[in-house]
């Protein structure tokens, strides 16, 4: 019974260090949905990566049973959430979906299973996002911008930035033929100035998802 114990234990612990970094192409996504952030985007969301979310295995941690009501019924704004001017300023910045309150919707399905602060939430998710903004992975959006290209090139950017093998933990998103998303699969404890580096060298291969995509200007 121990041994039984101990394994779901450990088993637990190995789930609870999994997530999944989504980061965003913005003009690709603004090509093919109408939010009301694209009628007037940052020139930051132009020529950086930006925040969808950070996903660990577990969603609703310790939320009431009204906030995960607005959050599935898409009343994103009416969600409580305090947090401080520079904060949410900073989410401001890199998530263009904070206007329409998705930073919110975040917080509650998914934040709240990785952390009891938002800011801890917030704060190291933005840390990778810039990490992947000063990385040579930008660098390829960049120079591409406007072209067609093949997502295991992207891989292979992966392998060159992040060590071998990184570029198969991650899985593109495609809609209507534009590169929207990078679902990045991360294993391992984040603290501050956690590299993204190390979160990649055990977490788990990803299917690729689709093998070409446009990156729009």
């Amino acid at each position: 019974m121990k041994k039984v114990i101990l394994f779901l234990l450990l088993t637990i612990a190995a789930i609870a260090n999994e997530y999944v970094l989504a980061i965003q192409w913005f003009p690709s996504v603004c090509k093919v949905k109408n939010y009301k952030e694209c009628q007037r985007p940052l020139p930051f969301w132009r020529s950086n990566f930006t925040l969808h979310g950070l996903w660990p295995k577990k969603k609703y941690c310790n939320v009431s049973a009204r906030e995960k009501i607005l959050d599935k019924k898409r009343e994103w704004q009416k969600i409580p959430l305090k947090i401080s001017p520079y904060l949410s300023e900073l989410i401001a910045t890199y998530m263009p979906g904070y206007i329409s309150g998705l930073h919110k919707h975040e917080w509650v399905k998914h934040g709240s299973c990785y952390s009891k602060s938002p800011e801890k939430y917030f704060l190291d998710a933005i840390s990778l996002v810039s990490q992947l903004n000063t990385s040579k992975v930008k660098e390829f959006f960049l120079k591409n911008r406007g072209k067609r290209v093949q997502t295991l090139k992207i891989r292979k950017v992966f392998d060159k930035e992040f060590g071998e093998g990184s570029g198969k933990k991650v899985k593109f998103i495609c809609k209507n033929g534009y590169l929207t998303e990078l679902r990045i699969n991360l294993k391992g404890k984040i603290v501050p100035n956690t590299s993204i580096y190390d979160l990649l060298q055990n977490s788990k291969k990803s299917s690729i998802g689709c093998k070409i995509g446009l990156i729009a200007r």
